[in-house]
């Protein structure tokens, strides 16, 4: 059984598709009932969604992409 922290862990792989289907349908069954991973994994989606999209337009300038660097890292640093 998945729970929030193990979501989390594998938050990255999940949305990356890099794991297994076994693992992948635990996830959703967990995501099914917790709104705040929903939330979590949601916005990471959209956060990787806007980013392609906006790099496929067009150079991002060098401070915005340091600073969306800096909150990646710091986001995966507090769910560890």
């Amino acid at each position: 059984m998945v729970d929030c922290a193990e979501v989390f862990r594998l938050l990255s792989d999940y949305v990356d598709d890099d794991l297994r289907r076994a693992v992948c349908l635990e996830i959703e069954k967990h995501l099914e009932n917790c709104p705040d991973c929903t939330l979590q994994v949601d916005s990471v989606k959209k956060t990787i969604r806007v980013y392609r999209e906006a790099s496929s337009r067009e150079e991002m300038p060098v401070d915005i992409m340091i600073r969306l660097q800096d909150v990646l890292k710091r986001a995966r640093t507090e769910d560890e």
